[in-house]
């Protein structure tokens, strides 16, 4: 019997209905035995398995094929991603540094407006404070010359000779004055008029000082004598001697227990009514003298271009100047020292370490004389040759103001 059909398979086994079952089949196919015969003679059943074979390995390709699109899309989206991933840090980079410049410049322009604005403030507030400044200074012309607002103010008449010290009482309803012309002058602040001449010194009258009760005052002269005078009564109550050359210079302490003296003799002498300490260390002349407030200690310069704090017979030397110091003055806070020189310079130093803090420079001639304002911002400063007299801001370390007088040297000035 001849195979069933295309398949291949085994005979085929006749049914019921006369229809050839196919032994691997569940039920009957309509295959009639001609169709077979003709499916085999056109050698069609022998070709089928070729076509799957050639299907299989299409699916098979199309498998590889789709396999390595979805590799090449993944690397596609892979390296999109790394794109993206750079593209959003390049763009965050960006943001930063655009932040940053605008900081920056936001920064810079308030910086710049603050920088404007304080020191309009300063500007501001050293007119104010020349505005409400008083000066006074002597010199060789023999007057003291007040000075408001930056000009003239008033000026008082009466000395013979170049005025060479004045001072103000705590008061400020007066001030006194030591001459050339050996005298001692009370002025009233309020009448501009002298109100005492005080005889008694046969040389020239150096330095003046008045005590902080404003009841007595005490002078310095060349003629090596130390002066005390009453001022309610207008009269001299001691005369100091000790020294063996002229006195240059005279403080009094706060609670006016004891007096200070410096002289050309390079010594100090300190006085209780008699002569109590004699300090020695200077080389040279000893021109100008401080007490602090609270008297522990006081402050000297000297020829020698030292400036020296004394505590009972010790003392610190503060070097920097490169000529004679004629002047220094001790903040009422006694945490600094301010001095100045023939070397056309002021000084200011820490009291605490001796350090010197800060050089003020303008002058073009020697600096005779200094005086601190009350709340201490403000230190004036007069000249011998250059005719002027300048006040520095201490805070910001610059000069405010210059006056100027006509061909006279100052001698002293004292700032109110």
């Amino acid at each position: 019997m001849e195979n069933c059909c295309f398949l291949d398979c085994q005979p085929l086994v006749q049914c019921e209905c006369r229809e050839f079952l196919c032994s691997h089949t569940m039920g009957c196919h309509m295959i009639q035995g001609h169709s077979v015969q003709l499916l085999t003679q056109a050698g069609m059943v022998n070709s089928f398995p070729s076509v799957f074979t050639q299907i299989s390995q299409q699916k098979e390709k199309l498998i590889q094929r789709v396999n390595y699109l979805n590799e090449q899309i993944g690397k596609l989206v892979s390296f999109q991603l790394a794109q993206l991933e750079e593209f959003q840090k390049r763009a965050n980079q960006l943001s930063t540094n655009i932040s940053k410049t605008i900081y920056d410049q936001t920064f810079k322009e308030l910086s710049n407006l603050e920088q404007s604005q304080s020191k309009d403030l300063d500007q501001l507030e050293d007119l104010l404070l020349q505005l409400n400044s008083l000066v006074l200074s002597s010199g060789s012309g023999g007057k003291v010359v007040t000075w408001k607002g930056g000009k003239k103010f008033k000026t008082i008449e009466g000395h013979e000779k170049a005025v060479r010290s004045i001072a103000v009482s705590n008061s400020k309803q007066f001030i006194v004055s030591g001459s050339e012309d050996r005298t001692v002058r009370v002025w009233s602040l309020s009448t501009w008029q002298q109100s005492l001449v005080l005889k008694g010194h046969t040389d020239k009258v150096n330095s003046v000082v008045i005590s902080s009760g404003n009841d007595f005052v005490v002078s310095g002269s060349n003629d090596k004598t130390i002066r005390v005078w009453n001022l309610n009564a207008g009269v001299q109550t001691q005369v100091l001697e000790g020294h063996t050359g002229p006195v240059n210079a005279v403080a009094i302490s706060r609670g006016g227990n004891f007096i200070a003296s410096g002289s050309r003799d390079k010594t100090i002498k300190v006085w209780n009514g008699e002569q109590i300490q004699n300090l020695e260390g200077h080389n040279d002349s000893v021109t100008c003298l401080a007490i602090s407030n609270s008297d522990r200690f006081l402050v000297s310069g000297s020829c020698d271009k030292t400036v020296r704090i004394w505590t009972g017979q010790q003392n610190q030397i503060l070097r920097g100047h490169s000529g004679t110091v004629n002047s220094v003055v001790i903040s009422n806070n006694e945490r600094f020292i301010v001095s100045a020189g023939d070397d056309k310079t002021i000084k200011v130093w820490k009291v605490a370490t001796g350090q010197r803090i800060l050089t003020l420079s303008g002058h073009s001639e020697k600096v005779l004389s200094l005086s601190l304002s009350s709340d201490q911002y403000l230190v004036s400063s007069s000249s011998y040759r250059d005719y002027s007299i300048r006040i520095w801001n201490l805070k910001t370390a610059k000069e405010i103001s210059t006056l100027r007088s006509d061909q006279s040297s100052h001698y002293s000035v004292n700032l109110i």
